[in-house]
Formats: structure tokens, C-alpha cells, sequence
């Protein structure tokens, strides 16, 4: 792969909580790293010329409402992985070692909503009680909900897991899924799910059956920004959005004239840029999509990829 060239190094700091950070220009994506409570935290942001804006201002405001608006809530936090399945890398020797694939949230390092893989797994056990697969690694322990086990891929390592068939029966369909009344829509967000999207649920009034609509939901990987786009079978429901560290930007807000509304099931605070402000999501809130919902402090919101491209150096 061909050495990435560094356009730029900026450095930043924010006075008010002593931080030092970087962004780093790429011309194709541009990143802010800095540190705050020994977490790394890497994002990728956007800066509007037309505004006046610098990136060192840019840089420190958004520093200061991660701590302010972002950051709250996340200590403590269990590191999780949702969508996961526990399988084997193989040496060319024939030898094996198990690793867990998933979803992370409240990694050290990595962002929330980031698929990956862990290093050698050392244990693994169910906790029946709290319904989870806890899997040990050398440096880590992953808590693992049951509803979320990723059983097309376990399949393929059935024998690492014993009483697998017994654990499958029971556990796989048991994920949740929120509702809402007939003519209403609903959007629901995660910060344990791919681009924060967990799932649509929409009865139209004039439903003869009472079902809900069938949906879609797919990543556009675009040269500079990615985007995510949800559709429903039969209605005029059209949702897409940025996804950014955090937040997500919606450029189409279409729901069949219907109340829009968006839910954070989550264990972070998660916001949503709507056409009529920015609405804040607490883990647990659902909100309808409302300028009386809108946060009048108007945070300020990293831009940019939700996953910056990664870069050889």
C-alpha cells in the first residue's frame, strides 16, 4: 500500500481543560486526536472555509463539547460487543487460537461502533443472570448480550462453544425491538450498532393488518463522507444520514407526513442534527422530532466520517 501523504499537523489546545490535541490533514479525510481521561479519541471532523472558522478554533471548540456534551455518562461504562461470535485464526502450522469478533463499545481506544476483532481469548463463560457470554483476553474482559450473538457466523465454529445448540435455541430471536402507535415513525439508535442504526418500526394508520412495514437499511461508502440510508416497503418513509462521532446529520427527513421520532437505546448520549435543531438523546430517551426538543444550547458537533479511513504513515 502506497505511504499516505500528511498535508497538514495542527496542533490545538483547550485552555479551559488543559488538552492538548492534534488534526491531521490528509486532503481526503481529516482527523482530531486527543486524550481526555486516559481514553484516545480519534475523530474525523470538517470545517466549512466560508465560516471564518480556523482549525485550531475548530479543533478546541470541539475538544470542549466533547467534554461538555459527549463525554458525560461514560464512566463506568462495560466494554461490550453486540453482533459478536467467537471464532479461530489459524497459524500455518495448523495451530489455533480462539477470538471474539464484534461491535465495540466503551473501548479504550477504539470508537464506539466499530466492528473488530480481540486478541487471543484466554476464557469464556455464560452469565445466565445477566445474559451474557463473558469472554476473557489478555488484556481485557468483553461483555457479550446472548440476544445479540451473531448465530449465522457461530455456526461456522459450533464446537468451540459447548451446550452451543442448547444456548442457540433459547437465546437466538430474543433480540428487542421498540414500537410505537399506528402513525407514528420511529427511528432507533445505538451506540452498539453499525453507523448507530438498530431499526424502524412504522404502522400506517390505514394498515389492514396492523403490521409493521418492512424496512431496509444500508451503508452509502462515499469518496469523502459516508452516509446511511433507510427505506420502507410500500410508504414514502426515506430517512438518510450523516453518521458522525456521536451525532448523526440528517439530509432526508421524509416520514409519509407522519410524527417523526428517534430513540437512543444505547449507553451514551448520542445527538441527531433534524431539520429542526439539534435534538440531545440520553441513553433510554425517545423523542419526537420537534423545534420544542431541539437543545437550545446548540452544541458544537464533530463532522467528518464516523470512521476515518485508516492511513500508512
Amino acid at each position: 500500500m502506497a505511504e499516505t501523504i500528511l498535508r497538514e499537523e495542527i496542533p490545538v489546545y483547550s485552555e479551559k481543560y488543559d488538552i492538548h490535541g492534534v488534526i491531521k490533514d490528509y486532503g481526503f479525510g481529516t482527523k482530531l486526536l486527543f486524550t481526555y481521561n486516559g481514553k484516545e479519541i480519534e475523530m474525523g471532523i470538517d470545517r466549512n472555509p466560508l465560516s471564518g472558522i480556523t482549525f485550531e478554533e475548530l479543533g478546541r471548540d470541539i475538544i470542549e463539547s466533547y467534554i461538555s456534551h459527549l463525554a458525560s455518562g461514560t464512566d463506568g461504562r462495560k466494554l461490550q460487543l453486540h453482533d459478536w461470535y467467537i471464532g479461530e485464526h489459524k497459524f500455518g502450522n495448523g495451530n489455533a487460537y480462539r477470538i471474539v469478533h464484534g461491535v465495540v463499545t466503551g473501548h479504550k481506544k477504539l470508537a464506539d461502533s466499530t466492528y473488530m476483532h480481540s486478541s487471543e481469548a484466554k476464557a469464556f463463560h455464560v452469565d445466565a443472570e445477566e445474559k451474557e457470554m463473558v469472554v476473557t483476553t489478555r488484556n481485557s474482559v468483553y461483555h457479550c448480550p446472548l440476544a445479540y450473538w451473531d448465530f449465522k457466523n457461530q455456526d461456522k465454529y459450533k464446537d468451540v462453544i459447548s451446550e452451543y445448540e442448547k444456548l442457540k435455541g433459547e437465546y437466538q430471536g430474543t433480540i428487542e425491538y421498540p414500537s410505537i402507535e399506528a402513525g407514528k415513525v420511529l427511528l432507533v439508535l445505538a451506540d452498539f450498532c453499525e453507523y448507530y442504526f438498530h431499526s424502524l418500526y412504522y404502522v400506517p394508520k390505514d394498515s389492514e393488518n396492523g403490521e409493521p412495514v418492512e424496512y431496509k437499511g444500508w451503508a452509502h461508502v462515499g469518496t469523502f463522507q459516508d452516509s446511511y440510508l433507510i427505506s420502507a416497503k410500500g410508504c414514502e418513509v426515506d430517512l438518510r444520514y450523516f453518521p458522525h462521532y456521536q451525532n448523526i446529520e440528517f439530509y432526508e427527513e421524509h416520514s409519509e407526513g407522519c410524527p417523526l421520532y428517534i430513540e437512543n437505546i444505547g449507553d451514551t448520549v448520542l445527538y441527531a442534527r433534524t431539520s429542526v435543531g439539534t435534538i440531545r438523546l440520553n441513553p433510554g430517551d425517545r423523542k419526537e422530532v420537534t423545534e420544542d426538543n431541539a437543545d437550545k444550547d446548540d452544541p458544537v458537533l464533530p463532522g467528518g466520517d464516523l470512521y476515518p479511513a485508516g492511513v500508512i504513515e
